[in-house]
């Protein structure tokens, strides 16, 4: 008999790292050999902003909407409780993940009363926003209404130990993987190019406003650079107008949302990331799989274990935008350097192949549905 697994987002209609490495999950489990017969997948949204889901689920799969519409956390704990644990008993659900703060604590609380083993998979970082004590308190509640938490990284892995004190085994790290549509479009490092890039969320964690003061400090050194911004959100506007005022229109342009990102990487000198926050930055990982040279800030969780600086690509003091505008320009002007970084990109990328961390995920599967 197949394994009844459920796994629970906040919001499927957008677009996010959270739900990505959902669906990347979902339809890999989904795809297993079919003779075997050992997993039916339920993907469950708590609400949608958007009418339709922003990912691809292979056939079969189970897609399952509580609210069909925008929600405030108040409203989704009053109103999608009770759907949401009558929906998992009707359809034999066997083994929970909450992907993501939000859904870990809005259906983490009704999901309580279920008498199935649940997961809780952290997609940020405990310490990255450990003063918010509305996120503090969600992480922590997510966690505790859960068997076991799942971390991107070692450092949260530890944060969670040293300030929760759960007993060994509680909390375990299992990275994100590069997706085979990266690795198979990926192609020769143009080392002539004077393009930069970067994509993510225009949100206020991703730092697009550090990116202006970055393009901004750079563009005082050189005028002999394109920077491509994928992505949409909240704050795509503002950003449109400060690069406006900062006179950037030449250098710095926005691309908008692509469904075909993985075509995105070749051709690109860098990979900027100006965030102030970050899980396991996918992003980093894919423009890794494409030999670009990383350019990141030295955050709290995250691009440190991707990056091995001075090899690879340059770990930078948090949000320092002077010294990220000076490597970059000495990337620019530094050939040489850029190519050897390029070719170094591949040293840990098994760390990040798609079967090892699969393999990890089969066997955390097995250990819940079997303890």
């Amino acid at each position: 008999m197949k394994k009844k697994i459920g796994f629970v987002d906040f919001d499927m209609s957008i677009r996010g790292g959270g739900q990505q490495v959902l669906c990347n999950i979902a339809n890999a489990l989904s795809d297993e050999d079919p003779r075997q017969e050992k997993y039916e997948i339920y993907v469950i949204s708590l609400i949608h902003e958007k009418e339709e889901c922003a990912y691809e689920l292979r056939d079969g799969i189970h897609y399952y909407n509580i609210l069909p519409y925008k929600a405030r956390i108040r409203e989704v704990m009053s109103k999608a409780g009770k759907v949401f644990r009558r929906y998992c008993m009707e359809q034999g659900i066997g083994l929970l993940f909450y992907v993501g703060v939000y859904a870990g604590f809005c259906a983490g609380f009704p999901g309580r009363k279920l008498d199935i083993p649940k997961v809780f998979c952290d997609h940020g970082a405990l310490m990255n926003q450990w003063d918010d004590k509305a996120v503090r308190f969600m992480r922590r509640m997510g966690s505790r209404y859960s068997d076991r938490t799942v971390v991107l990284t070692r450092q949260s892995e530890n944060a969670y130990y040293e300030k929760f004190h759960y007993k060994p085994g509680r909390v375990i790290t299992i990275y994100n993987w590069i997706d085979d549509t990266i690795l198979e479009g990926s192609g020769d490092y143009d080392a002539d190019s004077r393009k930069i890039l970067t994509a993510g969320r225009f949100s206020r964690e991703k730092g697009m406003d550090l990116l202006v003061d970055v393009a901004a400090a750079l563009h005082k050194k050189t005028t002999d650079f394109l920077w491509e911004v994928y992505g949409e959100g909240d704050l795509w506007e503002e950003i449109r107008q400060r690069i406006r005022k900062e006179g950037l229109e030449e250098n710095v342009k926005l691309m908008g949302l692509t469904n075909e990102m993985e075509r995105c990487y070749q051709g690109h000198s860098m990979y900027v990331l100006t965030s102030y926050r970050e899980g396991l930055p996918l992003v980093l990982l894919e423009a890794k799989a494409n030999h670009l040279p990383l350019v990141s800030f030295d955050i709290v969780s995250g691009p440190g274990e991707i990056i091995e600086h001075g090899t690879d690509g340059i770990l930078i003091p948090p949000y320092d935008t002077e010294e990220m505008a000076c490597q970059i320009y000495e990337l620019l002007c530094r050939q040489e350097k850029r190519v050897r970084m390029s070719e170094s990109s591949s040293r840990n990328l098994e760390e990040f192949g798609k079967e090892k961390i699969l393999s990890q995920w089969r066997a955390l599967i097995e250990d819940m549905v079997s303890g």
